[in-house]
């Protein structure tokens, strides 16, 4: 529809609901055109988003939104647009945006309604949550986000993780230098890597205590080397699926490796309450949704309803830590641009060796030699296997053997009348 068009129904559409307002401006973006309306006095917003549906059917547009501009008193209607552009992700990353930001892990995240780069902070998020059906553009998403890392930082600054579940989306990372190691498509090694990443962390931080410092932050000024470690898991409902621990050490991280510079960009298609719990989405307060399948789905992600009605590829909503919610378009990396922008960083990452020990049994290898051939004694194994049982099962022992010594005489007694 005609924007000339869109400014002559629309008041009257909105009258014909019981809403009075004027159009202020209007505006037209990449995927979006804006519409921003003075509503009349009295006016509540919420009345509003529940007719939404229904002025978009009275108008003829589906996919019709209705937002707050932020630190004004307008709204605004976003109307798609009939030809949608893309947005190509050299042009972000070459923006003066992007190029003089002073972010510590930048991302763009993509371009805003009316075409401006929407850049954040990874370290200060601190972590990533990304959702959304199949084609909905969540895999090109991530692949422009570990671009934008790369573009900012050198290998030195930083290492990237990936587990790639589905063993397509991330094998032109192989064999390069940002990556601490090969990409990873195995579900025991990707649990197991997890689990190195928790080990990593404790690592640091005991660093941190001895350098007294606080963060990795304050650990790069005193002249110290510690790269930023950016893991990027393409499909988390596979990995929860497979090993339920997996969950353990995605909250182990997320609780507390935003100071060791450990931080997560997590991606699932299947935005359920099972796979997306309680615990997670605390921890992760900045979220990504891409379209999604029902308004379920959406109220999983983001905690209100409206990522069913985007528009699809690439067309997402942004949850910030602060609860504000920005519509964001997805840019495009191809993958000729990633492969041309990899190709002086190539080289031969070999497997670490995997220790697959929980953390508290890693412990133990720091423990001196005295205490080790303690722990070998024979009584305190005893000692050991005792405390195990529990006082129930305590109590019955001791009981048995209290009754064994009292029976034990007047068998002998009876015996030697006989």
């Amino acid at each position: 529809m005609e924007l000339s068009v869109i400014e002559k129904d629309l008041p009257q559409v909105l009258s014909g609901f019981g809403f009075s307002g004027k159009i202020d401006h209007i505006s037209s973006g990449p995927l979006v055109a804006e519409v921003a309306v003075e509503l009349g006095q009295g006016t509540k917003l919420s009345a509003l988003e529940k007719a939404i549906k229904d002025i978009g059917r009275e108008m003829g547009i589906s996919g019709l939104r209705v937002a707050q501009i932020p630190n004004s008193k307008l709204v605004r209607f976003e109307f798609p647009n009939e030809k949608r552009q893309s947005i190509d992700f050299s042009a972000m990353i070459n923006s003066e945006e992007f190029v003089n930001s002073q972010y510590d892990l930048p991302i763009c995240v993509g371009a805003g309604i009316h075409g401006e780069p929407v850049l954040r902070d990874l370290a200060k998020m601190p972590h990533l949550l990304v959702a959304g059906t199949t084609g909905s553009g969540k895999s090109v998403g991530l692949n422009s986000f570990i671009m934008s890392l790369i573009a900012k930082k050198n290998p030195n600054e930083l290492k990237i993780v990936l587990i790639d579940p589905k063993r397509i989306e991330f094998s032109m990372y192989n064999n390069q230098q940002y990556m601490l190691r090969p990409v990873i498509t195995d579900m025991a090694a990707a649990s197991s890597c997890l689990l190195q990443l928790c080990t990593e962390m404790n690592n640091r931080y005991s660093l941190f205590e001895k350098e007294m410092t606080r963060n990795i932050s304050e650990y790069h000024k005193k002249g110290l080397n510690m790269p930023y470690i950016v893991c990027v898991i393409d499909e988390f409902a596979d990995l929860i699926m497979f090993d339920k621990n997996v969950e353990k050490y995605v909250q182990m991280l997320a609780q507390k490796s935003r100071a060791a510079g450990i931080h997560l960009v997590i991606a699932t298609q299947r935005p359920s309450v099972d796979v997306i719990t309680g615990s997670v989405k605390a921890n992760l307060p900045t979220r990504l949704a891409y379209k999604v399948a029902s308004p379920a789905d959406s109220m999983t992600i983001l905690n209100t309803t409206g990522a069913e009605d985007l528009l699809g590829r690439g067309d997402s909503l942004l949850l910030e830590e602060n609860g504000t919610l920005t519509r964001v378009l997805g840019a495009y990396a191809s993958d000729d641009y990633i492969m041309e922008t990899l190709k002086p960083y190539r080289c031969v990452i070999k497997e670490p060796v995997q220790d697959v020990r929980e953390p508290e049994q890693q412990a133990e290898k720091n423990l001196p030699a005295k205490a080790e051939s303690k722990k070998t004694g024979f009584f305190i194994k005893v000692i050991d296997f005792w405390n195990k049982l529990g006082k129930r099962n305590q109590s019955k022992i001791i009981k048995g053997i209290f009754n064994f010594a009292v029976l034990l005489p007047g068998a002998k007694k009876t015996k030697s009348r006989r």
